[in-house]
């Protein structure tokens, strides 16, 4: 097996520091906002809209676009960027990396002011040396398998989550952002690995996992560590792809103890899929069930909702009773948003800004406060009511 792997000797051209307290605190003192557009779950200031880079087309004229939106994102009082090493095969995390030191070089921003937040666990080819799905495999065989990092039993649908693994995505995450620490890494989509392996294999797989996530902070690689999934939080508890944020939180604990850092969540959630604020999925330790937002309350767990548009399917869809509760909202997008942020325990939501008009649509919000929670909850019961009233 490969040894662990160390931060590389490039290291010394990454740029310095992470986000702090205090520096997150101080963009947000300064910024042009609304009191409440920032959220403090733990230590971090969070804006309540991040900026995402999922969709687009590897490199080319997406590279152009992103980088132009996310400083335009930067000056308009956001200081949360959510990528993943496989948005757009690495390309994103490098046009981000480009625009954040490009910031940094004109005095725009401080290292210490902006959250990045990153991902791992898709086995991801890199975009600069692939045309086609035959020279994407030959990478990934090249990449991973030819070098011991993996072995095919690790890998589950196209996702893996060994320790020589994460350690390594980490490094290249660190790379093409040309960043010293990622604030919050968090592990795609551990839910796939539990369908595969079963309750204690997937426990055991886990607890490997929070080491190499434990020694990266250690090293000072990233700040802090989470998990971002699809569906397992939403899922019963009877079923098998479940995952519990009491199991999550206690495997934390025997890995790193009381200081350990699993401090993030990351889930779909917004007028499209709401189950995490109605779906009382997760089993407590008082034997009750609870909504996955309602279990995490008064953990210090920055929860980052995704998708809140619904990749752009609720666009011209919203009802009129959700844009008449939000009548500070000009458009669908902007009540989508609103719903999404304005929902108890969601710190930030994340949505994808390619476009300069996006991004001074989106962030209008930040001017505006958040809505209070009782609007988006009571959403959910005027909705029920419309889906059981007879045509």
């Amino acid at each position: 097996m490969p040894t662990d792997p160390k931060p590389t000797p490039d290291s010394l051209d990454l740029v310095p520091g992470r986000a702090t307290a205090a520096g997150t605190r101080a963009f947000a003192n300064r910024a042009s906002a609304a009191p409440d557009h920032f959220a403090r779950p733990d230590a971090l200031s969070l804006a309540s809209v991040g900026f995402g880079t999922l969709r687009g087309d590897p490199g080319g004229v997406d590279d152009l676009l992103y980088r132009s939106a996310l400083a335009e994102y930067l000056d308009r009082a956001g200081n949360v960027v959510d990528t993943a090493l496989s948005d757009r095969f690495q390309t994103s995390e490098r046009a981000v990396g480009h625009a954040l030191r490009r910031a940094l070089r004109e005095g725009r921003i401080a290292r210490e002011e902006i959250v990045v937040v990153t991902k791992g666990g898709a086995l991801t080819p890199d975009g600069d040396r692939v045309r086609d799905h035959a020279s994407a495999q030959r990478d990934l065989r090249a990449t991973y398998i030819e070098t011991g990092i993996l072995a095919y039993d690790d890998i589950h649908r196209g996702f893996a989550m060994t320790k020589p693994f994460l350690l390594d995505q980490i490094e290249r995450s660190r790379r093409n952002l040309g960043l010293a620490t990622l604030d919050y890494y968090l592990v795609q989509e551990p839910e796939i690995h539990l369908r595969a392996l079963g309750v204690d294999a997937f426990r055991k797989q886990l607890a490997e996992a929070f080491e190499a996530l434990e020694l990266a902070v250690s090293r000072g690689s990233i700040g802090a560590y989470g998990l971002a999934s699809w569906d397992g939080f939403l899922l019963p508890d009877s079923d098998r792809s479940h995952l519990s944020i009491a199991d999550l939180f206690e495997v934390a604990l025997d890995v790193g103890s009381a200081d350990h850092h699993f401090r993030a969540i990351q889930l779909p959630y917004g007028l499209a899929m709401g189950e995490g604020a109605v779906v009382a999925s997760q089993l407590g330790p008082d034997g009750l069930s609870r909504a996955l937002l309602e279990s995490l309350r008064d953990t210090g767990t920055a929860v980052f909702a995704s998708a809140p548009l619904y990749g752009g399917r609720l666009l011209g869809r919203v009802p009129a009773f959700v844009r008449q509760a939000f009548p500070e909202a000009p458009n669908d997008a902007a009540a989508a948003i609103q719903f999404a942020r304005s929902t108890a325990q969601v710190h930030c939501a994340v949505v994808g800004m390619r476009e300069l008009a996006h991004v001074e649509q989106n962030m209008a919000l930040a001017r505006v406060p958040r809505a209070r929670p009782e609007i988006p909850a009571g959403l959910f019961e005027q909705a029920a009511q419309v889906r059981s009233t007879p045509p």
